[in-house]
């Protein structure tokens, strides 16, 4: 019987990432959803209460496990001693990062750009909320005049960082051309800040 609900439950979530994709949070239909699936309204809302929560467990699973990784290369990076290190090992976090990404890309293009009205559409705000933090102190270490480099420069500098593996995702840039392209934007920050930071 167990297995019988978790093949259930496999296909609407199935059933349902598809409808978020195809429509946005907004106009995904439940009925549509329960046809496809083959699960009925009323199990929708006894499973997950609304659509709200429908969303939420197709995307929090990929959602917390990002996070995660994320959270687990800046803390790294916040000890290592060097600003050279920090930054080496911030390169390593992004490939490990949009790897994850890439291996659940449907979830993330659900999160990054059809999410607005559920409690994910500000993820993409508290992962640069949560670099801006990360790099605040890392200017504090280690800028020879951390008073030149505002606030403002590091919030705008930490957004557009998630700009790009946005950007990718959105565009549905192949992972190698992705990779690629994270390469040159690491090329691209590494010597930007090292200047900053003298």
């Amino acid at each position: 019987m167990r297995q019988e609900t978790a093949g259930v439950t496999e296909a609407l979530l199935e059933s349902a990432k598809k409808e978020f994709l195809k429509y946005g949070f907004h106009d995904a239909n439940l009925r549509r959803i329960s046809a496809d699936s083959g699960v009925s309204t009323n199990s929708i809302y006894t499973r997950f209460g609304d659509k709200s929560g429908l969303f939420s467990a197709v995307v929090k699973p990929a959602a917390d496990g990002l996070m995660e990784i994320y959270l687990g290369s800046i803390s790294e990076a916040s000890v290592c001693g060097s600003a050279n290190t920090a930054i080496d090992m911030g390169s390593d976090g992004t490939e490990q990062v949009l790897k994850y990404i890439y291996d659940n890309l449907d979830v993330f293009r659900l999160i990054f750009c059809n999410s607005a009205g559920t409690e994910y559409e500000d993820y993409f705000d508290r992962l640069a909320g949560t670099e801006e933090k990360f790099y605040r102190e890392f200017v504090r270490k280690y800028a020879r005049e951390p008073q030149k480099i505002s606030d403002f420069f590091i919030h705008v500098v930490c957004r557009t960082g998630w700009q790009y593996v946005f950007e990718v995702v959105s565009h549905d840039i192949p992972y190698e051309e992705a990779q690629d392209f994270m390469k040159c934007i690491r090329e691209y920050s590494y010597a930007g800040w090292k200047r900053m930071l003298e």
